[in-house]
């Protein structure tokens, strides 16, 4: 369609809006009047005032509404607000730069367009910044200012780009990956954020007739395409959830459209399948990624929300598994209330969509990991109503600390659910598709406020910069590695050769202490083949003992990464502990158990908080070669802001009930002393599991049975207590 075109051709495409209505509802009689009698310039202005005065749920804010959400946004959300009204000035003048909190694929520097918007544009050979532009969520910040201020210049930018969007980007013939602005999962992320920034400017006079047409048209031609876009494919990835996100809103905001009815049944078919499909028994999303973990999920809250508006109850089990992942959330989420950054994923605060699912399902234990106040997104999207009810929500603190996965092979642990709290992270399960990483047996740590030990993120989908498949490599997250080898073959930004699988998985937890372990098949190719295994014991709420586990036939080189967040780290000459420096806030002891053979090496690195940034960090790497059964042990200490003194620690010998002494390949054991805990710790380590009379060792005087064992006592020793961890 050429917008300069005012012939005859021109008004036929706009008038062509009458051919894809059901102009036999009475609500349209007078429309259908004026088409019947080729008035339809006069059918124009009648489908015109039809909108402007129709009132369905979800539609539109009365300006009562308006001023009120206006007023709690401002007082509660001001930093968001100042967001928002940036953002929108930006995009009046034609400048873009995406930095929602949410925005799949942030950027860092603005593009600025002088005369018409090249929505094909791709600056630094990297098309997601064109993806981004042709999704439009920056036009609900457009609609959410020109509510807030009643300027028309915002109201006024957002009919044009539209305008000259429908115009310049006709639908292709067939569904297509091919194509920057109309891919399906574009189509589908715009149609739910065009329905979103609708709401805001019905009753603007840029909205005109003329454009009405146009838009209603678009709109049909997003749902047709979506329609016919899905396929097996569809039902095992995150595009057919985010497609359907866009089929189902246009289908229940304009039941006017021919084709409604059945673009609502097709939708809610198709939650119900994507969801049985893609969220697994333990609530994870099976792509293994975070970032699209909560990406599906809201596409899913939004489908729960814009149904329950307009009157309509979704499957009980698709709301069951919409359930499980919001939960899933809630114990996923570290201290800081974030989400971890393993796989493709970014340092997102989860807290909005939490209070969105407390919301929608009335539960006060999504209601404990959520905001304080409901955050400035959903009071948009809800209402008054909805910030009145979300304030009597009573949170509920969840009845467990921690958590474990075990479908998905996530596990966590925590000593609370403060934000000064223990907690530990593990990996030990499948890699997921293209967004998954080479992290098997990766850890996060957070302790006392301070995050220590983190994934690096994900930079880019960019194959023209090494630094993207470097970050999805084995070492660059908290795990191991043989010979400089990675256990998983990455190929590109979503391709792999060899994947390595997990296997072994143990979890216990109990009130004082948590216990896991998990190992993978990623060295098993090997010409000599070597079994890796990790151990980690939480003896809460104080520490964590490390326990990796190689075993060979011949000699090789062992190595253990870690990652930190911020800050300085230093290694002491001869003990080699590694220490964080953050003067003032909390630190981290890494301490090594054996230290005969063993080196270690600080290092600078980058970690990629979110798409398109990167920063400075420094990491550590401790190698050990060895043959037969080689460990390789770390006690992480994390120390209080103030708290300087280290645990004392030692290894100790092991001995058969019968007095030999075992080699370490068989059993190995540390002792762990501080002064301010008023108990020593002794952990025993069997690297081999017991299996006979022969196998009960004596370890200090005492005699015990089992593959991990914590032996407790006070410091005159007049009190031991004997905990079989496994």
């Amino acid at each position: 369609m050429n917008v300069n075109n005012t012939g005859d051709c021109y008004q036929d495409e706009v008038f062509s809006v009458f051919s894809l209505l059901h102009l036999e509802k009475p609500e349209l009689t007078d429309v259908a009047q004026a088409v019947r009698q080729n008035r339809y310039e006069d059918a124009l202005n009648a489908l015109h005032r039809y909108y402007m005065e129709r009132h369905i749920p979800g539609n539109r804010w009365s300006q009562e509404e308006t001023a009120q959400i206006t007023d709690y946004v401002k007082e509660y959300w001001s930093d968001e607000v100042a967001m928002v009204m940036k953002t929108a000035d930006e995009v009046v003048n034609q400048t873009f730069l995406f930095q929602f909190p949410w925005d799949m694929e942030r950027t860092q520097v603005p593009v600025t367009f002088d005369g018409a918007i090249d929505w094909n544009y791709i600056p630094d050979v990297d098309p997601e910044w064109a993806y981004m532009l042709n999704r439009h969520r920056y036009w609900i910040a457009l609609g959410q200012a020109y509510a807030m201020t009643g300027d028309d210049k915002y109201s006024a930018a957002l009919c044009r780009q539209l305008e000259d969007w429908i115009d310049r980007n006709p639908k292709p013939s067939e569904p297509t990956s091919d194509t920057l602005n109309w891919r399906t999962i574009e189509a589908g992320l715009r149609g739910s954020n065009w329905i979103k920034t609708l709401r805001y400017v019905w009753e603007c006079p840029q909205l005109t007739p003329t454009l009405l047409a146009k838009l209603l048209i678009s709109l049909s031609e997003h749902a047709r395409y979506l329609a016919d876009a899905f396929t097996s494919w569809k039902r095992i990835s995150n595009w057919g959830v985010l497609e359907t996100n866009g089929l189902l809103p246009i289908a229940l905001t304009f039941p006017e459209l021919q084709g409604s009815e059945q673009w609502c049944s097709l939708a809610e078919e198709r939650l119900g399948e994507t969801a049985r499909i893609q969220v697994m028994a333990d609530g994870i999303h099976w792509e293994q990624s975070p970032t699209y973990h909560h990406e599906v999920m809201c596409c899913y809250l939004d489908c729960l929300y814009f149904a329950e508006q307009h009157g309509i109850k979704l499957d009980g089990d698709f709301r069951g598994k919409v359930h499980e992942m919001a939960m899933a959330s809630l114990y996923w989420a570290n201290p800081s209330h974030r989400q971890p950054m393993f796989g493709d994923s970014d340092d997102n605060d989860i807290r909005s969509l939490l209070t969105y699912a407390a919301v929608l399902f009335k539960d006060e234990m999504l209601r404990f990991g959520a905001n304080q106040r409901m955050d400035y997104d959903s009071a948009w999207l809800l209402g008054m109503e909805a910030i009145r009810s979300y304030e009597s929500l009573t949170p509920t603190e969840p009845t467990d600390t921690s958590h474990a996965f075990i479908h998905s092979g996530h596990y966590v642990m925590r000593s609370g659910w403060s934000e000064q709290d223990l907690y530990l992270y593990f990996h030990c399960g499948p890699q997921g598709g293209g967004h998954g990483h080479a992290d098997m047996l990766h850890i996060d740590l957070h302790a006392y406020g301070k995050e220590f030990l983190t994934d690096l993120g994900r930079y880019n989908y960019s194959d023209h910069t090494p630094l993207r498949r470097k970050l999805k490599e084995g070492a660059a997250h908290n795990t191991t590695t043989v010979d400089g080898i990675g256990f998983t073959d990455i190929i590109d930004t979503w391709g792999f050769h060899r994947i390595a699988g997990p296997s072994g998985s143990k979890w216990i937890s109990r009130p004082t202490y948590d216990y896991v372990e998990g190992s993978h098949d990623g060295y098993l190719h090997l010409d000599d083949p070597v079994f890796v295994n990790r151990r980690i014991i939480f003896i809460k709420p104080h520490y964590w003992l490390l326990v990796d586990r190689f075993q060979s036939k011949g000699q090789h080189q062992f190595k253990q990464h870690f990652h930190f967040g911020s800050g300085v780290i230093g290694l002491e000459e001869g003990s080699q502990i590694c220490r964080t420096q953050n003067e003032g806030e909390a630190n981290l002891l890494m301490i090594p158990v054996q230290r005969e053979g063993l080196q270690a090496e600080i290092s600078e690195g980058v970690i990629s908080r979110e798409y398109n940034l990167l920063e400075s960090n420094h990491q550590v790497t401790y190698s050990r070669s060895g043959s037969g059964m080689t460990s390789m042990m770390q006690l992480l200490y994390p120390l209080r802001p103030g708290e300087s003194q280290a645990p004392q620690v030692s290894k100790i010998p092991v001995f058969r009930h019968t007095g030999e002494q075992v080699d370490d390949a068989q059993a190995e054991a540390c002792r762990i002393v501080h002064p301010d805990l008023g108990t020593e710790h002794i952990l025993v380590i069997s690297h081999k599991v017991p299996s006979g009379h022969y196998d009960s060792y004596v370890v200090d005087g005492v005699q015990i049975f089992g593959e991990v064992v914590l032996i407790t006592s006070s410091a005159d020793k007049s009190k031991i207590k004997i905990k079989v961890i496994n």
